[in-house]
């Protein structure tokens, strides 16, 4: 064979060894994939799931908020989510066709990357999750995206879309029984398992004699029992309360307490806000730990914090009142140069309670 033959010849087979190899790298679970972001086109990691699948997350865009990172403060191993709003419709008393819309948030748990489905259906009511059919004046109802590959510790946000039919109205009055009522319930799941934490109510309504001032106005949230009878403690001891929250709507929001000062019990009325010559220096050596500080709460859902009352040696004697103030901050995802991201700047705090410590 000629010489420039054989040079020819083993050059062919570099080039079809070469082009094997490539594709066995392209099969393998090492492979980038493009994912598109934003409209622009960026190489990245494959994402995968425990069992070594390939799994792409859909487009940011497909979002009506682009997700976001959750802070590590509020990482959890457990998913979290709620509507935006828990009450959606009109109060103007219209007979058209109408359609309502509002957001659900969910914050992803900690670990892998999970599968997410919502199914958003008809129930009984808010006491009883019973499924139902389709109410004949709902025309149609939907959340978007209802699935997808979601990354941890994460903020998503779905669009829920309820439309009511014509002719659907409430009637002036006091009778709630004439307006209609319409509730449905969000079915979280993750990996096809359960997600009970995360689902949420929702209630359409159609109302006459709401004033239109009420409309945006949100439940705050509710603190349960304190002590009945006075917390006795000797000086250079330590007591601890526990705290419950009850989180009446107005979706996924910060909560903590303060204890700004104690109490003139000889005539205190709330709100103790309005007369601050009611509020009295804190006893020396006593001191307050709320544990965690600052926690979360949803929609409907208890959240628990600890309350510790220590009183050093040198506390004196005598029977002390104090107000126990909670504070709450509202879910604002736009809000991602604050140092409270994913809530609002600004807090809203009232007297929820009032607690005695008898020093002994």
């Amino acid at each position: 064979m000629r010489p420039l033959l054989k040079i020819v010849l083993v050059l062919g087979v570099l080039v079809l060894v070469a082009g094997c190899s490539n594709n066995a790298n392209t099969s393998s679970s090492n492979v980038s994939f493009i994912q598109v972001t934003n409209n622009l086109s960026v190489s990245s990691p494959p994402e995968t799931n425990a069992s070594g699948n390939i799994l792409t997350p859909i487009p940011a865009y497909a979002f009506p908020g682009k997700p976001l990172i959750l802070p590590s403060k509020y990482q959890s191993t457990e998913f979290m989510g709620s509507f935006a709003d828990s009450f959606i419709g009109s109060y103007e008393c219209s007979n058209g066709s109408e359609t309502y819309t509002t957001n659900y948030t969910l914050f992803t748990g900690s670990g892998e990357i999970h599968r997410i489905h919502y199914t958003l259906v008809p129930v009984k009511d808010t006491e009883n999750f019973q499924e139902v059919p389709v109410p004949a004046d709902i025309r149609n109802f939907s959340i978007s995206p209802d699935d997808f590959i979601a990354l941890p510790d994460h903020i998503y946000s779905s669009q829920v879309t309820i439309t009511v039919g014509p002719n659907v109205t409430g009637e002036s009055g006091s009778n709630w029984a004439h307006n209609p009522y319409f509730p449905f319930l969000l079915r979280v799941t993750v990996d096809g398992h359960d997600a009970s934490g995360a689902d949420d109510q929702l209630t359409v309504t159609k109302l006459c004699y709401f004033m239109s001032q009420t409309r945006n106005m949100q439940p705050s949230p509710d603190i349960g029992p304190m002590p009945q009878s006075d917390i006795v403690m000797k000086p250079n001891e330590t007591q601890v309360v526990n705290l419950t929250v009850r989180n009446f709507g107005g979706g996924i929001r910060e909560l903590y307490f303060k204890i700004p000062a104690r109490i003139n019990a000889s005539g205190w009325t709330f709100p103790l806000e309005a007369d601050p010559g009611q509020l009295l220096v804190i006893p020396e050596g006593m001191h307050f730990i709320l544990d965690p500080p600052v926690f979360t709460g949803n929609n409907f859902r208890l959240s628990n914090d600890t309350l510790e009352i220590i009183s050093d040696a040198i506390t004196p004697a005598g029977n002390y009142t104090f107000p126990l103030v909670l504070c709450f901050r509202n879910l604002n995802t736009d809000n991602t140069t604050s140092p409270y991201f994913p809530f609002d700047d600004n807090s809203y705090c009232a007297t929820a309670a009032q607690f005695n410590v008898d020093i002994v």
